[in-house]
């Protein structure tokens, strides 16, 4: 009875589903390569990623700041004094952003009259706190004591005017655009790429994917193309396919966020030591980027040395409180210690970052449903299942707050769509909880030793296995995971929570012993023998 009003639950909450999303979020990480191209003074390339940075966050008024600048400094000036304008019109008592305009509508004034004039050096004023809470702490962009040639601006090309156009929002008029000129030039790689980056931005990653192929069969070097298939593979949890398109732009191009995303998708591969290695490359080839040391953070949870993880993530978040990433990293942790209320107000912290994220929503329902918050949790888990059928995460957490609802039936649906898709160790665990329930415990015991072997390198498998044996009465069987976990895992918490069970069940193995040799020579509690 339970399973089956359950089931009708979901089927409500699905019909009561929220709106459709929006792309999984790219700002973190186009906001970071524009800030480091922006440095190295590629103001055309830093352009470009902040360019998609604003036409996805519009009121990222950080990436419009250095947008203006990136474009005045690569020549289209007109185009940087609207971005300057709406940042002044947005906050006039803003000092930096109305020295901004000002600046720029002076040297306008002096390029109308003089065909190359010189951009004079900047000061670097002191740190400003922008009052819209969007926008983080910025330093004004820094302009070297050099000049630089401003030259009256070229005629745009067709495809920077629809690039134009989706920066405004104006999806279809770009579209359109981009399509006049597959029909003139089939084989354009730029056409095919931005249409990609239209369906990607829109959630439709089948059909990014489509494009992407197509921009990367006309421009095997089209390093943008394959970065962006290689995250519309991971939005879907092709883990593998996205894997080899990152390698393939590491190739062309020794990015460090294309190695981020790589690392990532091979964490998801339960490669722990392979995306280790890969976080602390990273790491020591541009320690400014948060993203490696949280990356790095998450591989040391798993592995279990929560409290290093959370120092790292604590380091992260001090100088960057803006970090979704670390955020959720930080959400994992406090679940990870059955902090789950707690969990839940940090993945929304991280949502609040990035609104509609499908990881952080994820991340959230789950808090939700494991703080008992279970309507909450499950319509939120079961919009994103609506919007995206095949989303793992999601998937799990309504199987998991079916179980915990009575009604496992339902749940098995979503177990099997799961295991579709991937052999995810948390499938094996939820039908171990479901076959305990039904106390069939020969069940749950092949199922709990799949969820060992399917977490490979994770001393809370095992050690959750561990306890599952040692309450079942297989001691020995329990003892000799326990013994594997002190070896393994040395200088964790779990080691040592392991080594004191260790140590329990080999006292009472010694006193078993000591009993049955009694037992054997005849002698019996309140007997002598003579």
């Amino acid at each position: 009875m339970i399973g089956k009003h359950a089931g009708l639950l979901l089927a409500a909450l699905l019909l009561c589903a929220l709106a459709p999303l929006c792309a999984q979020n790219l700002v973190p990480t186009l906001l970071d390569q524009g800030l480091k191209l922006y440095a190295a003074r590629d103001y055309r390339g830093a352009a470009d990623y902040l360019g998609q940075v604003v036409d996805m966050a519009k009121d990222h008024d950080q990436a419009r700041y250095y947008l203006a600048y990136s474009l005045a400094l690569s020549g289209s000036q007109d185009k940087a004094l609207e971005h300057a304008r709406i940042l002044a019109s947005k906050d006039p008592n803003q000092k930096q952003y109305t020295d901004l305009l000002k600046q720029l509508e002076s040297e306008l004034a002096k390029a109308k009259t003089q065909t190359e004039q010189k951009l004079p050096a900047t000061a670097i004023p002191k740190e400003i706190e922008v009052s819209n809470p969007m926008a983080q702490t910025m330093i004004r962009p820094r302009v070297s004591t050099q000049t630089y040639d401003i030259k009256p601006e070229r005629p745009k090309t067709t495809i920077e005017l629809a690039i134009d156009k989706i920066d405004e929002g104006e999806n279809e008029g770009a579209e359109l655009m981009l399509n006049d000129i597959l029909a003139k030039e089939p084989t354009n790689s730029d056409a095919h790429h931005y249409i990609g980056v239209l369906r990607f931005n829109a959630g439709n990653f089948a059909e990014a994917i489509k494009k992407f192929e197509e921009a990367i069969k006309a421009n095997p070097k089209n390093f943008q193309s394959l970065f962006l298939l290689g995250d519309s593979y991971r939005a879907l949890d092709e883990y593998g396919k996205a894997e080899a398109q990152f390698r393939k732009a590491i190739e062309v191009k020794d990015d460090s966020f294309a190695m981020l995303n790589l690392a990532d998708v091979i964490a998801k591969q339960n490669r722990l030591k392979e995306a280790e290695e890969l976080y602390i490359k990273i790491n020591r080839k541009d320690p400014r980027i948060d993203d490696a040391l949280v990356g790095l953070a998450q591989i040391r949870l798993y592995r279990g040395f929560t409290e290093e993880a959370s120092k790292m993530i604590n380091e992260v978040i001090s100088r960057s409180a803006s970090n979704p990433e670390a955020r959720f990293i930080k959400a994992q942790i406090l679940m990870q210690n059955n902090l789950y209320e707690e969990a839940a107000e940090e993945a929304n912290r991280a949502l609040s970052i990035v609104p509609g994220n499908i990881k952080y929503r994820s991340a959230f329902a789950l808090a939700l449903v494991r703080s008992y918050s279970m309507t909450r949790g499950l319509e939120e888990a079961a919009s994103i299942i609506q919007d995206l059928p095949d989303n793992i995460d999601a998937r799990l957490v309504l199987a998991e707050g079916l179980i915990m609802s009575g009604a496992s039936g339902d749940a098995e649906e979503h177990l099997l769509a799961v295991e579709k898709r991937m052999q995810h160790p948390q499938v094996s665990k939820l039908r171990a909880t479901m076959a305990i329930r039904n106390g069939n415990t020969d069940a749950a015991k092949e199922h709990y030793r799949q969820f060992m072997l399917r977490s490979a390198g994770q001393p809370a498998a095992a050690l959750e296995y561990a306890q599952f044996l040692d309450n079942k009465d297989s001691k020995s069987d329990a003892l000799q995971v326990y013994r594997e976990i002190t070896e393994q895992f040395k200088e964790t918490a779990y080691a040592e929570r392991a080594a004191e069970a260790v140590a329990r069940l080999e006292e009472e193995q010694r006193g078993k012993t000591a009993t049955e040799e009694r037992e054997k020579a005849g002698i019996r509690p309140g007997k002598m023998k003579f």
